[in-house]
C-alpha cells in the first residue's frame, strides 16, 4: 500500500514539475515571492505573518485588490504617533465528505486575531498578536525587538522560524514539523537582514508556549536569499527534552515564471526517544495570477513515514479573490488520501472563506 501511495505522489509531483519547466511566460509566502520582497517588508514580524507594516498595508490596498483603493482612501494602520493596530478575521462554511461517515456542513469562525505595535523610538518595537476567537483568548506572539541597523534581537513569545510561514496550519509540512502559527514559544531570536540575504536564529523553551520543565532548549535557524526572480532558503531545527529529541532539516524555494509563482518545501524529520521515527514531507504549490485581484492556487503535499503510519497525500485547489481593500474571498476543495482507515485522513473538503484584514 505504501508503495502505491508513493508511486502516485511521484507521478503527480513529476507532472506538476514538467508543467513548471514548460512554462515560458513571464503571508501568504507566494505574495512575497511574486513581489520579490522579503516577508519583513510587509509584516512587522521580520519572519512574516501577523500585523502588516505601513508598506504592507498600502500594498494590500493598492496592488492586491481588483479595484484598488481610491485616492485619499488608503489607510496606513497608524492610529496615533508610534502606535499601529491591525487584525485578521477568517470565517468559513465547510463541507466534509467521508466514506461510511455522515457528511458534515459547518459554519466556522476559523480565526480572529488583533495586532498592536508600539515604536517608542527607531531602535525599539513592542508587539502583540492576540487571537480572540474561536474559544478563549490565546496569545500567539508578544515580544520586544531591539534594532541595530542590519541586526535585531527579539525576546518574548515568538513564532519559530522554519521553512515557509504558511497561513494554513493544517498543511502537511506544518503538521509533520509541529511548527505552525497556532501559538508561539518563549525565547529569543537573533536576526540579520542585508540586501538580498536574511537569516534568523531562535532559542526557545520548546514547550509550545507552555511552562518549561527541563533544561533542554529548542533551536531553529532559517536562511534565505530573496530576489525578484524567486527565493531560496534552508532551515534547521533541534529540540532536546528529557522525553525525546527531534531534528529537522529542510529546504524551501520560490520561483516566478511569468504569471505563475511556485513554492516548494521539503523537510526531513528525525525523532529519537521511546518511539524512533523518520519522516519526509514535501509541498509544491503553483499560484497563477489570472488577473489583478484573482489568484488560482494548486497545492500538492505528501507525507512519508518510515516504519510508522501510512503515507498521506493532500491535494488542494483554491481560488482567491480580492474584490476591494481589506477583503479576500476564497473558494476551495481539498482531497485527502491515505491507506490509514481513520476517516479524518481521507475526508474530502469543500469550503468558502471570507477573510477581512487591516
Amino acid at each position: 500500500m505504501k508503495a502505491r501511495n508513493r508511486q502516485r505522489w511521484i507521478q503527480c509531483l513529476t507532472c506538476i514539475l514538467l508543467c513548471a519547466i514548460g512554462t515560458q511566460v513571464g503571508a501568504e509566502p507566494y505574495i512575497s515571492v511574486r513581489s520579490g520582497l522579503a516577508c519583513g517588508t510587509c509584516h512587522t514580524n521580520p519572519t512574516g505573518g501577523g500585523q502588516r507594516t505601513v508598506f504592507g498595508t498600502v500594498y494590500g490596498q493598492s496592488e492586491l485588490t481588483a479595484l484598488g483603493a481610491s485616492e485619499g482612501e488608503v489607510w496606513s494602520g497608524a492610529v496615533a504617533p508610534h502606535l499601529a493596530l491591525g487584525g485578521d478575521a477568517r470565517v468559513s462554511a465547510r463541507q466534509f465528505d467521508t466514506d461510511d461517515v455522515d457528511d458534515e456542513l459547518a459554519f466556522d469562525v476559523d480565526r480572529v486575531s488583533l495586532y498592536a505595535s508600539v515604536d517608542p523610538h527607531e531602535r525599539m518595537t513592542l508587539y502583540v498578536d492576540q487571537q480572540v476567537a474561536p474559544g478563549g483568548a490565546v496569545n500567539r506572539e508578544a515580544w520586544i525587538r531591539l534594532n541595530f541597523a542590519e541586526l535585531y534581537i527579539k525576546a518574548g513569545r515568538l513564532f519559530v522560524p522554519l521553512g515557509w510561514r504558511l497561513e494554513d496550519d493544517s498543511a502537511l509540512v506544518r503538521q509533520a514539523t509541529g511548527v505552525s502559527m497556532a501559538q508561539g514559544d518563549d525565547g529569543v531570536e537573533l536576526g540579520f537582514v542585508r540586501g538580498p540575504f536574511n537569516a534568523q536564529l531562535a532559542v526557545t523553551n520548546g514547550a509550545g508556549g507552555g511552562g518549561e520543565n527541563d533544561d533542554g532548549k529548542q533551536y531553529a535557524a532559517r536562511f534565505a536569499w530573496v530576489s525578484s526572480r524567486g527565493q531560496l532558503g534552508v532551515s534547521g531545527y533541534h529540540n532536546d527534552t528529557d522525553l525525546a529529541e527531534r531534528g529537522i532539516a529542510g529546504i524551501f524555494a520560490g520561483l516566478n515564471t511569468g504569471p505563475v509563482t511556485w513554492l516548494f518545501e521539503y523537510d526531513y524529520v528525525d525523532d529519537q526517544g521511546s518511539a524512533d521515527s523518520e519522516q519526509q514531507v514535501a509541498l509544491l504549490e503553483a499560484n497563477w495570477l489570472v488577473r489583478r485581484g484573482h489568484n488560482l492556487k494548486l497545492t500538492l503535499e505528501g507525507w512519508e513515514f518510515r516504519n510508522g503510519p501510512e503515507d498521506r497525500i493532500r491535494t488542494s485547489l483554491v481560488y482567491e479573490y480580492f474584490p476591494w481593500p481589506f477583503t479576500q474571498l476564497r473558494f476551495g476543495a481539498r482531497i485527502r488520501d491515505s491507506d490509514d482507515a481513520a476517516p479524518f485522513l481521507n475526508a474530502n473538503e469543500a469550503f468558502v472563506e471570507l477573510h477581512a484584514f487591516f
